[in-house]
């Protein structure tokens, strides 16, 4: 009886050891079958990037993570035949920002607070943009490389 104890151990610890490998395996593979939350065919999100300069439609700006990107626009077509924009930017502290859409017009104002981070949500019609555009932040007189232009934003 004192040798079938250590034995008796050995089996219950293999059978723990057994159980806890497929609850690992189930949920691994449980979590390749996840669906996707499918994507709005309205809406678009871009990088904001600091760069001088751009073309109107922004298609010289990559839309890739980089250490020169500074922040994101969501660009959501509406309903009603506006459009609905979020900028979020970090970039210099306690500075006012205007937002344009490039080559047509300045359509508002983004400023930083005390950390950098300033966020804005505005609406434009659709028709004064058109399929593609982008945006370029700027601040009053801006010296080269406080400029930010966002990727091309394309709803064709």
């Amino acid at each position: 009886m004192r040798y079938a104890m250590p034995i008796f151990r050995l089996r219950y610890s293999s059978i723990w050891l057994g159980a806890a490998m497929l609850v690992a395996t189930t949920i691994a593979t449980t979590a390749q079958y996840i669906v996707q939350r499918p994507t709005d065919p309205n809406q678009r999100e871009v990088v904001l990037v600091r760069q001088d300069t751009s073309d109107c439609s922004g298609r010289d700006v990559p839309n890739v993570e980089s250490p020169s990107v500074s922040g994101t626009i969501w660009a959501t077509r509406l309903f009603d035949g506006n459009t609905g924009v979020k900028v979020a930017l970090t970039a210099k502290p306690n500075t006012t920002y205007h937002v344009s859409l490039k080559c047509v017009r300045s359509i508002g104002d983004v400023k930083t607070d005390d950390e950098g981070i300033g966020n804005l949500s505005l609406v434009f019609p659709t028709n004064l943009a058109g399929a593609e555009y982008s945006f370029e932040l700027a601040p009053d007189n801006a010296p080269a490389g406080s400029r930010y232009q966002s990727s091309q934003i394309s709803f064709k």
